[in-house]
């Protein structure tokens, strides 16, 4: 997959070297990669530029997954796509941020690339609060 250069994928991963496989592994993709290591540093990358896709761990210092979650998506009127990545556990706040997908550690490298990719691919979402358009015939 060759990456659109305005496309951002904002990793939000305390543990340092998962966060730098998963980089790793988007870059070689084409991907363009922003990262965080805790949920502060998380909210201001975001508000910095905004990314396509957040890839966002729960369990994160400062300010947990939930609440970086709400954050990042109260920024901008278009809703950001929201992949999980989680060693289990916290499933109400999961259910209750809505992630486009949910990806349990230890997980497959190949497995999240394609997820994450997908998620760049996809149209974006309508903005808050607009009717879906009719599709055209």
């Amino acid at each position: 997959m060759s990456g659109d250069p305005g496309v951002v994928v904002l990793v939000v991963e305390d543990d340092r070297n998962i966060r730098e496989v998963i980089c790793e592994a988007l870059a070689g993709e084409g991907l363009r990669v922003a990262e965080a290591a805790d949920g502060e540093e998380a909210v201001r990358s975001a508000r910095e530029r905004r990314p396509a896709v957040v890839l966002l761990d729960m369990g994160l210092p400062v300010l947990d997954g939930a609440a970086v979650a709400d954050r990042i998506r109260d920024m901008y009127d278009e809703p950001i796509p929201v992949i999980v990545v989680t060693a289990g556990g916290r499933a109400e706040e999961i259910s209750r941020i809505r992630p486009l997908a949910q990806i349990s550690k230890p997980f497959d490298v190949q497995h999240l690339v394609a997820v994450v990719s997908q998620a760049v691919a996809q149209p974006p979402a309508p903005p808050r609060g607009a009717s879906p358009q009719p599709a055209e015939s």
